[in-house]
């Protein structure tokens, strides 16, 4: 079952959000994104959070016509991690998120970790925005079509036993990457097919599309 959600960080762009909403089987707004899905004419399956930054007249003209879920304010989880339990226990296995970045820098790097939470809940999540896709690589990735794309690594901690194929910078031995040491920034696709491999750890790829 795939279910998109969407956050409350910068709004994504509607076009985006309405394919997103079509493919999925479950749409979750987390508070402050009902307001995406309203400028995007589309109601959330379900609409939950603690409702202290959604607009309230949006809150207001939506509010009875789609399941709500409100939340206590002093809650010891964000409204995007409440979101994604109510995702995996609704039997969701892949995992669209949407306005996860921009906004206070605290709250996307917690949206970050949404990936891998979802991992531990058995689904594959994704982030995605206008320029970018976020994803946490589990085992290997292979991006296909992709030449002339930026992509960024991003280990959780430390990742081993990393390589790459395909790439500007690629590896002709396995890497070990650690959050302190940012080796895996601003490569670049060469080939039409890229493939990026992890042996252990927790490693983010950042699929700039366009070459940023």
């Amino acid at each position: 079952m795939r279910a998109l959600i969407v956050l409350g960080g910068d709004p994504p762009p509607e076009q985006l959000l309405r394919r997103c909403a079509q493919e999925a089987d479950l749409t979750i707004a987390a508070d402050k994104g009902l307001e995406a899905f309203d400028a995007a004419g589309v109601l959330p399956d379900l609409l939950l959070g603690d409702m202290d930054s959604v607009d309230a007249g949006t809150l207001a003209r939506r509010e009875g016509s789609t399941e709500m879920e409100r939340l206590p304010c002093e809650k010891d989880d964000t409204d995007g991690g409440h979101a994604m339990e109510v995702a995996l226990l609704r039997g969701a296995s892949e995992i669209t998120i949407l306005g996860a970045l921009g906004g206070r820098m605290d709250h996307a790097l917690a949206n970050l970790m949404l990936l891998n939470r979802a991992h531990e809940g058995g689904a594959f999540a994704q982030i995605l925005d206008e320029r970018v896709r976020i994803v946490r690589i589990d085992g290997s990735i292979t991006l296909r079509g992709a030449r002339g794309d930026t992509i960024s690594l991003i280990p959780i901690g430390e990742a081993h036993g990393v390589t790459l194929t395909g790439c500007y910078y690629h590896s002709l031995e396995a890497l070990s990457f650690d959050f302190v040491h940012p080796l895996g920034i601003s490569n670049m696709v060469t080939e039409e097919e890229a493939t990026i491999t992890v042996r252990e750890g927790d490693l983010l790829l950042f699929h700039h599309y366009g070459g940023i």
